[in-house]
């Protein structure tokens, strides 16, 4: 949420901020699965602190509460910028979400909170869900409060999974936030954690951090009675921002179909992606933002449904579509909003 990003979305009230419009053109693709999560790489800290962008981020409150309205279920909170605001800024970031309704795993207030499990019943599916950072951009995390954020750490991590396991999760979902900045392909880092969550038992690894979409990846692993499809999205890209440069002004939705098999066990039955693109546009003197979904938009530019669209937005769509599924492969198919 740079900052340019957040004045866009002020109101005409003292104060007030609307982040809804940036969001609803993709608020299908929030709204429809039966349970939606994402990564909040800025703190709620209030506005004592005063709004920030790049490099320590603090937006309004009001950010909670439209992401509840649009659909999202679970935000994680473990990432580069959960230090932004201090040890202050952790804890009233999560008390605004809370406020808001919305769940959240990655930072706590205590060490009892980070140790219950994070597990949801969904559609009849137990799933469960961790979420750890690689670091926190120089910023410490108290020495006597450590389990304020989730740092990647081996022994942390296969916890958390046992904890689930024990609370009768059949399926884990992993989000973490590491990788190489705009490096397009994941490296070795990344690729060592996903291997050994898998072989812990997670089912599916997502990443964040390189503000740039990486390749997804189906791999096997071996179970009592034969073998399961896992999978390891690596980095989604970036959802909103304002890095309006190649490879950075856009991300992925993914969805994952999981399926509860006749013994009642689930399966990931298969993914699929939705490229997203972050569209700039001038209205009443400001400049204005919006996530699109990049299939459906080069559709309406064609069809002359979005009078907002320019010829180079829709040459730039067509490249981003390019780029993303030439970089993902036949192997996944790109899906439509809704």
């Amino acid at each position: 949420m740079h900052m340019p990003v957040v004045r866009s979305a002020r109101t005409p009230g003292p104060g007030e901020y609307n982040f809804k419009e940036i969001f609803s053109e993709v608020g299908p693709c929030l709204s429809g699965p039966h349970f939606t999560m994402a990564n909040l790489e800025t703190r709620l800290a209030g506005p004592d602190r005063g709004y920030s962008g790049y490099p320590r981020f603090n937006t309004p409150a009001e950010l909670a509460a439209d992401m509840k309205e649009l659909g999202i279920d679970l935000v994680t909170t473990a990432n580069n910028h959960s230090m932004d605001m201090g040890r202050q800024g952790v804890l009233t970031t999560l008390d605004n979400l809370d406020r808001a309704g919305l769940k959240h795993i990655g930072t706590y207030r205590s060490p009892e909170e980070r140790d219950s499990p994070a597990f949801f019943d969904i559609n009849g599916i137990r799933v469960g869900f961790i979420n750890y950072t690689q670091d926190t951009n120089g910023l410490p995390v108290p020495t006597k409060a450590s389990h304020m954020v989730n740092l990647v750490r081996r022994d942390l991590m296969l916890g958390e999974i046992g904890r689930l396991k024990g609370k009768g999760c059949q399926f884990i979902i992993a989000i973490i936030h590491s990788g190489t900045e705009y490096q397009r392909q994941p490296n070795q880092f990344q690729k060592t954690v996903a291997r050994e969550l898998f072989d812990a038992g997670v089912d599916v690894v997502a990443g964040s951090h390189p503000h740039v979409i990486q390749p997804l990846e189906w791999q096997t692993r071996t179970v009592e009675g034969g073998s399961k499809k896992v999978l390891a999205a690596y980095s989604l890209g970036n959802f909103i921002s304002n890095q309006r440069w190649r490879y950075s002004d856009c991300g992925i939705i993914l969805n994952l179909n999981i399926v509860k098999q006749e013994d009642g066990s689930p399966v990931l039955e298969g993914a699929e992606y939705i490229p997203v693109w972050v569209d700039t546009f001038e209205e009443s003197g400001l400049n204005r933002y919006r996530v699109l979904p990049v299939g459906q938009s080069i559709k309406d530019y064609q069809d002359g449904a979005d009078p907002l669209l320019t010829e180079g937005d829709y040459h730039t769509l067509q490249q981003v579509w390019q780029d993303t599924t030439t970089l993902i492969g036949p192997e996944f198919s790109p899906g439509q909003p809704g």
